[in-house]
């Protein structure tokens, strides 16, 4: 798991070299480290998570596991999403050209998608300077979030290889059923015992 993180982290380390110019061999190379990375890590996870728990409490530490995957992955793009969106209003607020506009302005500063738009309305040579403007923001705003990643890929790549250093396959499980005639296991145990009866009266006969 550590080094899957690890993996992850280098991903997330090459998408902070994007550039507009940079074509899509960066950004092809960055996605399949951090994809490759990070994929097997719910697997894992979840096979810990449920290893671990007793065999009564399997579907509630299976639940446990996907909600746990489920919040973390909305909260994670809500956090991201605002420092992106940030960083880019911040960069459009000052680094608009003075002739745009004041509609188109405040549609480009909102998002890209906006910022698109508005460039098709102006003439040809003040819209692409509004372009590349908007374009350049949005790429300061992608390289933050993905050094918030990686420093994040990192630390969870420590905390797993300290923490879970010790962690592995067992030789015995931890649980043991119990053949009380209460127990849950009771009627499988009573089912081997007389099976184990009948092949002895046979045996003798």
């Amino acid at each position: 798991m550590a080094i899957g993180m690890v993996l992850a982290a280098v991903g997330f380390g090459l998408l902070t070299q994007l550039d507009p110019a940079a074509g899509l061999a960066v950004l092809v190379a960055g996605s399949v480290a951090f994809s490759l990375g990070s994929a097997p890590m719910t697997t894992l996870a979840t096979d810990l998570m449920v290893g671990t728990a007793p065999p009564e409490r399997a579907g509630a530490a299976s639940g446990i596991s996907e909600t746990s995957s489920e919040f973390g992955g909305a909260l994670g793009i809500a956090v991201l999403g605002s420092i992106g969106a940030a960083v880019y209003r911040g960069q459009m607020t000052a680094a608009v050209p003075a002739a745009v506009p004041g509609e188109a302005a405040a549609a480009a500063r909102d998002t890209l998608g906006g910022a698109v738009a508005a460039a098709d309305q102006l003439p040809d040579q003040l819209g692409a300077a509004l372009l590349d403007t908007a374009r350049e923001a949005f790429t300061q705003g992608l390289r933050l979030t993905f050094a918030i990643s990686a420093a994040v890929a990192v630390g969870i790549a420590v905390l797993v290889a300290a923490l879970l250093r010790h962690v592995g396959a067992g030789p015995e499980p931890s649980w043991h059923p119990d053949p009380s005639p209460g127990g849950p296991c009771a009627g499988k145990v009573g089912v081997v015992k007389a099976s184990g009866h009948a092949a002895e009266a046979r045996a003798r006969s």
